[in-house]
């Protein structure tokens, strides 16, 4: 197993398990994440978004689907599924109250490693219209 893929695994099994703490210590003191709701700058920052997404979807269940890597870098495929028990902060600044919704979503990320191996750049793509579907923000079926 390469040693990014290693770094990966490690990554989910603290994720999912809740350890915020562990995650962060993967991250380089300045690293920067990109989300669809913003970029967010250093691990301060990239603790307290997640410790957010944690509060409001405790059951989080990530799994990677696939996995390339080239240079310093590598990309993967994931699903992501839980429930929304707490409250979720929505882009544009408001809290929805927990609503019991199940949240399943694909999709990928692009992350730089630092020849310390540690994460310097961690940047999501996932459908946010999709996730706010499931979350009853948007009328079912207005995707289609």
């Amino acid at each position: 197993m390469s040693a990014y893929r290693a770094l990966l695994d490690r990554y989910v099994e603290l994720y999912n398990a809740g350890d915020l703490d562990g995650v962060i210590d993967l991250y380089a003191d300045d690293a920067v994440q990109g989300m669809p709701d913003g970029i967010f700058e250093g691990r301060s920052a990239i603790h307290d978004r997640l410790a957010r997404e944690l509060e409001a979807i405790p059951d989080v269940t990530h799994t990677v689907v696939s996995f390339i890597e080239q240079g310093d870098a590598f990309a993967d495929e994931w699903t992501f599924v839980g429930t929304q028990t707490g409250p979720f902060l929505l882009p544009n600044g408001t809290v929805l109250p927990p609503t019991g919704k199940r949240v399943e979503v694909r999709g990928m990320e692009i992350v730089r490693v630092g020849p310390d191996g540690k994460i310097v750049l961690n940047t999501l793509y996932y459908d946010n219209l999709a996730v706010a579907e499931q979350l009853g923000l948007v009328p079912e079926g207005a995707m289609a």
